[in-house]
């Protein structure tokens, strides 16, 4: 008897920073998923074998992938890659991500030399440093460092040439979206700089001029289930809510398991 053939998995890479990772408000069911979970289970629904990877962590810029690239493609060969890069970068109008990712980071230790540090040291310098940059940020250009929604946009071409050579799968970069309006009081400006880094990510997907180089919108979805209001699609403040995420990989899986179908490797019964 001839065993059944089974059709290939879509293998899907997704990389970022935060809102990959962390639905917002945290510590919520175990149903709750991030946007990849829930496009594994979208696609597996659908009756379409998948394999998602997401191994993203907060914090992450987009130039951390140009050291990673290889090792996240060349063995794992995904038929989609999904970039949500970007929005760490525009943050803050002046102080480093080094800084912040110190102030802020999961993974500090434990010892008593080390929370003294942290409460008595670390977390009032920074939080002193970070009101004088809101009040900076009220008063002069937001958009004032060009430089780096430039160098972002040449660091994302850099590595869709990457992909693109290597691999050729389907590629969906991510709008990005501002955070609440209740942060304003710590990052006045970031709304602005979300714009302007939106403008310089998609034309570089313009520029490339690929259909398998997609610009990925988010504020539709933005619209549809939070009603146009980015406090109530992040609670939080920066991550989106449990359902936005079960949207977003609902309509990831749409476009993917299109794609998928003009693909001979991938399409179900060949």
């Amino acid at each position: 008897m001839t065993p059944p053939k089974l059709p290939l998995p879509i293998r899907v890479l997704v990389r970022g920073s935060s809102n990959v990772v962390i639905a917002s408000p945290m510590s919520g069911p175990r149903e709750d998923f991030i946007f990849p979970r829930a496009l594994e289970e979208r696609l597996l629904a659908d009756g379409r074998p998948a394999e998602v990877r997401a191994p993203s962590v907060p914090g992450e810029l987009t130039k951390h992938m140009l050291g990673t690239w290889e090792a996240d493609l060349l063995g794992f060969s995904p038929d989609v890659v999904i970039l949500l890069y970007g929005q760490v970068e525009t943050v803050h109008l002046f102080l480093p991500w080094r800084l912040e990712r110190h102030a802020n980071s999961f993974r500090g230790r434990t010892g008593p030399v080390r929370t003294v540090y942290r409460n008595r040291i670390l977390r009032p310098i920074w939080k002193a440093l970070a009101r004088v940059q809101s009040k900076a940020d009220r008063t002069i250009d937001p958009t004032i460092r060009r430089f780096k929604p430039r160098r972002v946009a040449a660091d994302y071409a850099k590595l869709l040439e990457h992909i693109r050579f290597v691999q050729n799968p389907l590629v969906l970069v991510f709008e990005l979206q501002p955070p609440a309006k209740r942060f304003d009081r710590w990052f006045p400006g970031m709304a602005a700089r979300i714009e302007v880094m939106n403008r310089h990510i998609k034309a570089v997907v313009d520029r490339i001029d690929d259909p398998n180089v997609r610009y990925f919108t988010t504020s539709d979805l933005v619209e549809k289930y939070a009603d146009g209001d980015i406090d109530a699609a992040t609670p939080d403040g920066f991550h989106f809510t449990a359902d936005l995420h079960r949207a977003i990989g609902n309509k990831l899986a749409e476009v993917i398991e299109e794609w998928a179908d003009q693909q001979p490797h991938l399409k179900l019964g060949s």
